[in-house]
């Protein structure tokens, strides 16, 4: 009757098949039972309830026969699709992180998708959370193709740990922070095992030493030896590589810059984020984009052809989405677009240019169509990612800065006077240039008397500044000023008098104690520059009653671990904290700052209010409390730059960058001791009017921006499409899925729901058996992703479907998002029990109306099919079509699977068809619905056909070009020593010939693989996922 191995299927259940398995037939009650394999587990069946399955299951066939399925047979087939497809309309890392959804952070992941040279820079203002949108990027990338397993990400140094952190909590990625020997070892290790890394490095500890490709005296060293390994290797070392704080790399000359063009040589993709305005005339900017595309960007004529190029794309894409702009102008804008002489066009410009005569109905949806297809043929577009804190709709936090002045009583006045006059005169009498030290000095003063009067008065030599950074001097004073200033701070009982009477501390005790009294549920954020100052400040805080926290550069313990107590602590808790302390950390839970002292220079103040005003700050202000006392340089420099630039009110946005220079102006001219009163004052105006035409020039550049980089609108509309639920994997279709498989087929497996939280939660408890399998999926396929499931799956794991929605308060939930290895091994499971034969269920039931459809009650025929392209970029797509079964009126896409996708959710119950209607519905199939699909597959591989061959023809132009350049270049190198005659030099020639040599047999590597994928375009037969008759019946029906 039936053989062990041959495959079967239900009759009552069609979609069902399953695999006889070796365990001999039994006899019950006059029946005879088989063991059969289903995709939910092992089961007996009776053989009179089986039958054989002859080919591959055809939902066509078993609608004409009457065979249907269960409603939840067609959603889990879906729902498998987008598990382990590659949909070009799904955005796989929507919903499968820690972090809240912001549409326009998914804007570089579509770009970066879709990018020629597979690099990009993001170059968002600060606070929009560059951070969150690499990793998104990293997840989508893993989502889509499971061999992507090497990570690198390159930092400074003090943001290492908040990488780790934020991988680790917000991405599930457990990245390991290592040096260039460590990285070194990694990278040899991997070429044998391949089973991939994740690894944060600070940029110092990898940049290579000067002469690391000295042939004849080499430097030696691990920095050196990586560098080395980088350049000669001949295949990609890395799947994604991120620079962050990517100005750093600006300076073509440098170790910075040459340590980056190593890396994304060898790497697959690259992405570097920066706050850089996008001033395209700007060299800084050009040096960046020559890491990303060395050959669009190295000359300056093909950036000027860019240019030209992009003007009339912007005035198509603008026309397209203006509709007053009729459709016959529109064709004839694109008609004169020029074909791509960087970036290739000419395939969809044809196929655009024929639709358009044909005409395309005027419609707001066709328009925005319209304007993507013309908006991803910009090169610049796809090469930068700008957006701007003005731009983001959800980002609209007023900023309410309040400033604090008062006089300083006379003893105070006449140490701070003191002071500074002998800081003026060392400085006159040594004629120093170390104005930075000079500042700083000053600024201490101004920070804390009392503190100063101590610190210079235990002549300990050294200011302590809590402003560590690679590029920053030592915080050493001169000697002999430490013992001019420590000659005048030697009077303990003048000590005590300014501790006693310290007029600043008396105003923020008076300030904390009104804020606490008018938002009692309010935590407070003191930051200061300097650690002697935070110290002074936490024991008179507690002294006060106050609970404290510290967070600084000399703290050791884990920043995220005390941001976290923080986050949990009671209100009315002040964190002390400096620039340092509290970089790249998130404190958005609080929205009242004081800065107890103000950094001369505003980009560090920025730094301070963008802690809390950023993504996710709740209140819609922030306070910010600024302490000054009158009559002080810290009163000039308030008034004159913060006041006259609006600093503190507004970010800072594209004025940033520019300030660092006027930053230097400013601190020679306050600490230039031969300037009188009168004259440093008219100096100070004369620099902060130069900033104000300075920022002007700023923000003139950035209005002038969207004619030279797409806006990015038709890439934002994309993403709100793709999440709609009934677009992307929801919560519910996790939970149905993965519970589903374990359960049935894992007997001992719970999943049991968690009450008393506010949210839906799961307590996981895995069986033996399951928790053996798991444990072998994941040793073989996710060995490197954190979960609990390794050591608690057995005594039970608290876990949420989908991103935790607030990880901080639910800091015990594990996120379970569709890359999530317990997601994967199911999925695996599905596939190895489908045994190659996947169901296509047709099926029937009957749901209730909804308010929010955009179908009315009726009855419908729905049909799903699966198209796949493969190419340069593998894709597959779920195409829905549907017709009023009444009418045969044709519906539209979206609505249809609005619907079929929200009513499978509602887990109806199969309702069989009458007799009758079985041949009409197979007609209508074939007659309304098949037909459609086909005209939709065809246009949809058409377009694709287009934009694969326009890739190629552009990565293999750019290709072309680099090796050239390259070539031109060393054969230049070698020309040039040869004629100087010297045999050292010839020597030197033949190290660069074999570099030539390797490089070019990389980049013809790169050739030929990118003409097999020209050759490669295939389109697999389209597959009928299955059929759906769905009854919409009135409401409450």
């Amino acid at each position: 009757m039936f053989e062990a191995g041959e495959r079967v299927r239900l009759k009552n259940d069609p979609a069902v098949v399953g695999v006889v398995t070796d365990r001999p037939p039994e006899e019950r009650a006059g029946r005879t039972f088989f063991q059969i394999e289903l995709p939910t587990g092992r089961r007996s069946l009776p053989a009179n309830q089986l039958e054989h399955v002859l080919a591959a299951p055809d939902a066509l066939v078993d609608l004409r026969n009457g065979k249907l399925s269960a409603p939840t047979d067609l959603r889990r087939a879906l729902t498998h699709l987008r598990m382990t497809g590659r949909l070009a309309d799904m955005i796989y890392s929507m919903g499968a992180t820690n972090t809240e959804f912001h549409a326009y952070q998914f804007k570089p992941v579509l770009k970066l998708l879709n990018a020629p040279s597979r690099g990009l820079l993001i170059a968002d203002e600060v606070g929009l959370g560059k951070t969150i949108e690499a990793g998104l990027i990293w997840t989508e990338l893993v989502a889509r193709n499971h061999d992507c397993r090497r990570l690198l990400v390159v930092c400074p140094k003090p943001l290492v740990e908040k990488w780790r952190a934020e991988l680790r909590n917000k991405f599930n990625v457990d990245a390991r922070i290592c040096g260039a020997a460590e990285l070194l070892d990694t990278l040899r290790d991997d070429q044998e095992r391949r089973e991939g890394f994740q690894v944060i490095a600070s940029l110092s500890a990898i940049r290579p030493p000067r002469g690391w490709d000295d042939p004849d005296e080499p430097a030696s060293g691990a920095r050196a030896d990586l560098a080395r390994l980088l350049n000669d290797s001949a295949q990609d070392l890395f799947d994604l590589a991120i620079f962050d704080e990517a100005h750093h790399l600006r300076n073509a000359e440098t170790m910075n810059h040459k340590v980056a063009k190593l890396v994304t040589d060898v790497s697959d993709y690259s992405l570097f984020l920066s706050a850089t305005p996008i001033n395209l005339r700007a060299n800084d900017l050009r040096a960046l984009l020559k890491l990303i595309d060395p050959d669009t960007f190295e000359r300056e004529y093909l950036f000027d052809i860019l240019q030209e190029e992009n003007v009339p794309l912007v005035r198509a894409w603008e026309a397209a989405r203006d509709t007053r702009v009729p459709m016959h102008e529109l064709a004839e804008l694109v008609g004169d677009l020029p074909e791509g002489r960087v970036l290739k066009t000419g395939e969809r410009l044809k196929r655009l240019r024929e639709e358009l005569e044909k005409g395309i109905v005027d419609t707001p949806a066709n328009r925005v169509k319209l304007a993507a297809r013309i908006e991803e043929m910009s090169l610049l577009g796809s090469t930068i990612n700008r957006t701007r804190r003005r731009d983001v709709a959800e980002f609209k936090v007023e900023r309410r800065p309040q400033t604090v002045k008062w006089p300083m009583n006379e003893a105070e006045d006449a140490f701070y006077q003191r002071a500074t006059q002998r800081i003026e005169a060392y400085a006159f009498a040594n004629d120093i240039n170390e104005r930075f030290l000079l500042a700083q000095t000053q600024r201490l003063l101004a920070s804390s008397l009392a503190t100063a009067y101590r610190h210079w008065g235990e002549r300990s030599g050294y200011l302590t500044l809590d402003e560590e950074d690679d590029a920053s001097p030592p915080g050493a004073l001169p000697g002999p000023l430490i013992s001019a200033l420590g000659e005048i701070c030697d009077d303990p009982a003048v000590l005590a008098g300014l501790e006693a009477a310290d007029t600043k501390l008396a105003k923020l005790l008076d300030w904390l104690r009104q804020l606490r009294e008018r938002d009692p549920d309010q935590k407070f954020i003191v930051f200061s520059s300097f650690r002697r100052t935070i110290s002074y400040l936490a024991a008179k805080l507690q002294a006060a009653g106050f609970a404290i926290m510290e967070l600084h550069g000399g703290v050791k313990a884990d920043r995220q671990e005390i941001v976290s107590r923080f986050a949990d602590a009671p209100a009315g808790t002040i964190l002390l904290t400096s620039e340092v302390g509290g970089e790249g950390l998130d404190l958005q839970f609080c929205r009242i700052l004081i800065n107890w002292d103000l950094p001369w220079n505003p980009m560090k103040v920025e730094q301070r209010i963008g802690r809390i005003d950023r993504i996710g700050q709740r209140s819609p202000s922030i306070d910010i409390i600024n302490l000054i006392a009158a009559e002080t340089i810290e009163e000039q420099v308030y008034d004159r730059l913060y006041l006259r630039l609006g600093i503190i009110q507004e970010t800072l946005g594209d004025f940033e960058p520019i300030l660092g220079e006027i930053i230097r102006d400013i601190e020679f001219i306050l600490t230039n001791p031969e300037l009188s009163p009168e004259a440093r004052a008219r100096e100070f105006d004369r620099s902060i009017q130069a900033a104000e035409q300075r920022k002007m020039q700023a923000e003139e550049l950035e209005r002038e921006a969207p004619g030279l980089v797409a806006h990015g609108d038709s890439i934002l509309q994309k993403v709100k499409e793709a999440y709609a639920p009934h677009k992307r994997l929801t919560e519910s279709d996790l939970r149905d899925y993965i519970a589903g498989i374990l359960v049935n087929t894992f007997e001992g497996t719970r999943f049991e729901p968690i009450n008393g939280i506010d949210i839906e939660a799961y307590d996981i408890r895995l069986s033996p058996r399951a928790q053996a399998e798991f444990g072998h999926f994941r040793n073989l396929n996710a060995r490197r992703y954190p979960t609990r499931f390794s050591r608690d799956a057995a005594s039970g794991v608290k876990a949420v479907f989908g991103s935790n929605p607030d990880p901080i308060r639910h800091r015990n939930l594990e996120a379970i998002p569709m890359t999530h290895p317990l997601a994967r091994f199911c999925a695996q499971l599905l596939d190895n029990r489908q045994v190659g034969v996947a169901p296509r269920p047709a099926t029937a039931y009957r749901v209730p109306h909804q308010p929010h459809w955009p179908l009315a009650p009726g009855r419908y025929v729905v049909a799903v099919e699966r198209w796949s392209i493969d190419g340069l970029l593998p894709i597959d797509r779920l195409s829905f079509a549907g017709v009023d079964f009444a009418t045969g009126a044709s519906l539209d896409e979206d609505a249809v699977e609005q619907v079929l996708m929200e009513s499978l959710a509602s887990a109806p119950q199969l309702q069989h068809l009458e007799p009758a209607d079985l041949p009409h519905v197979a007609d209508v199939m074939e007659s309304h619905l098949m037909p459609a699909l086909k005209e939709r597959r065809t246009d949809f591989e058409g377009a694709e056909a287009a934009r694969h061959y326009d890739d190629v023809a552009t990565q293999r132009a750019l290709i072309t070009q680099h090796k050239e350049r390259e070539k031109s270049r060393a054969e230049t190198q070698i020309r040039e020593l040869r004629a100087s005659g010297s045999a050292k030099k010839m020597n030197i020639t033949y190290a660069i010939q074999g570099k030539l040599n390797a490089f070019l047999a990389r980049m013809d590597l790169k050739l030929e693989q990118i003409n097999r994928k020209e050759n490669d375009l295939s389109f697999d037969e389209p597959m009928l996922v299955g059929i759906a008759v769905v009854e919409v019946a009135e409401g409450g029906a």
